[in-house]
């Protein structure tokens, strides 16, 4: 076996061992059992024993830490999938739309680019500016040449001990609030549970519509005693709102005009449909929920790739091949490949150029698809006509879809304290600004 590949099972067992506990891991292979799951533990060990002396470290001063001259919201996470980044997208929004408050967002740590340009894509009608920066005097700089960003939000900023801030926010997975229990690399827990929630001064439990009111209830009961009594509880979900074409409806010789995304579509055309996956998420599991729960009949491609996959043109084109395959099957009512919009910002140019290349095969705006599946005769003759001269019919190959998932993040239940979601939301930001001119004070 050739090193590249002893990696890859090694990789593949790793990742089997962080998401079973220990009385599951009689399961397991013995290799597994006895030799990689003994040393991921006793590392997992260490980093338990890191993290709190770090805290104590930069909390008596022995460690310096930087402040920056706004106030400073961190929201971070203890495990992947937990809504943060879209948690970020909606404060900066809010504070933006409803108090006039422009945020810069700094996102920390490794594999944020998609994060960040979708971000940035986001935000292009406001001042809210994005960064994906560790770098102080590069925050400093954006603030002081940007007079109206007067709110930082510290995206990934749990574990980021250095930057003092005036307000914690930690998002939770509600389907496993902490993972198999154990430190990452047993686990997949970014440091003990106990010592964030300690500190946190709002919690954000996500997915409660796939984990349902028995899960959401066993969750809020693990996180209450460990909580300070101040800290505020919201309940959130995402919720798919639209499909976008990976095609254009507008055509040009020199291909142009395929830059971008297509028009809005709507989510019903998923409903008996047969979809194959291009993503690379943190909860692939939840994307195929939502798919099966929008009527698609046929799911696959979720969880094959890693989060922040860099898809390569061949692993495009044999997606392609496979949903020809599926487009002629009659028991599908579409046939569609799809991303989310983490997928697509990671690689824009790329979806755009290829996609561009099968434009004659994919069905781009609304009317036709949907007239097929909702029996209107009259559009479907129409339908009909079109793809004699673009490619569909008897023996030919028939159209398929390419789309772009949107979603968005939703507020299920706030904090029972406030009488509205925006009275919690203009809560936090005075709780956050009244701490930072203390500290300003106080320095």
């Amino acid at each position: 076996m050739s090193w590249a590949r002893l990696r890859e099972a090694i990789a593949l067992r790793v990742k089997q061992i962080q998401t079973v506990s220990d009385k599951q891991l009689t399961s397991l292979p013995a290799s597994s059992r006895l030799i990689l799951a003994p040393i991921l533990s006793s590392l997992a060990a260490l980093s338990s024993a890191r993290e709190p002396t770090l805290q104590f470290l930069y909390r008596s001063g022995i460690f310096s830490t930087f402040t920056l001259p706004a106030p400073v919201i961190s929201i971070g996470n203890l495990t992947s999938a937990s809504g943060k980044t879209p948690y970020v997208e909606y404060l900066a929004r809010h504070y933006w739309d409803h108090h006039g408050v422009a945020s810069l967002i700094i996102q920390l740590g490794s594999g944020t680019v998609d994060e960040t340009h979708m971000l940035r894509e986001s935000f292009t009608d406001t001042p809210v500016k994005v960064i994906d920066t560790d770098s102080a005097n590069e925050a400093r700089e954006i603030l002081q040449e940007n007079p109206a960003v007067k709110l930082v939000l510290l995206d990934n900023g749990l574990q980021h001990l250095p930057l003092q801030r005036d307000f914690d926010i930690l998002t939770i997975n509600s389907i496993a609030p902490f993972g198999n229990g154990h430190l990452i690399p047993r686990g997949t827990l970014r440091e003990p549970y106990r010592l964030a929630l300690k500190r946190t001064d709002s919690v954000i439990v996500h997915h409660v519509d796939i984990a349902g009111q028995e899960g959401v209830t066993r969750t809020l009961g693990k996180l209450g005693p460990l909580l300070p009594r101040h800290a505020l509880q919201t309940l959130t979900q995402m919720v798919p709102v639209s499909l976008k074409s990976l095609v254009s409806t507008q055509r040009s010789l020199d291909m142009s005009e395929f830059q971008g995304l297509g028009e809005d579509l709507g989510l019903s055309r998923l409903s008996g449909a047969a979809v194959v996956c291009l993503t690379g998420v943190g909860s692939p599991a939840i994307v195929e929920e939502h798919l099966r729960r929008l009527g698609a009949l046929h799911v696959e491609g979720c969880g094959v790739h890693e989060d922040h996959h860099m898809f390569s043109i061949e692993e495009v084109e044999e997606a392609v091949s496979r949903v020809r395959e599926l487009a002629a099957d009659e028991k599908y009512s579409h046939a569609c490949i799809l991303l989310t919009e983490k997928d697509y910002a990671r690689q824009s140019d790329l979806w755009s150029s290829v996609f561009a290349t099968y434009a004659n095969e994919v069905y781009s705006n609304s009317t036709n698809l949907e007239a097929k599946q909702q029996g209107d005769d009259k559009l479907v003759k129409e339908d009909k006509e079109k793809s004699n001269t673009s490619g569909e019919g008897p023996g030919q190959m028939k159209k398929w879809g390419a789309y772009v998932l949107h979603s968005q993040l939703e507020i299920v239940e706030h904090d029972r304290r406030f009488s509205s979601q925006k009275a919690v939301l203009g809560a936090m930001l005075r709780y956050a600004i009244d701490n930072f001119r203390k500290r300003s004070y106080v320095t």
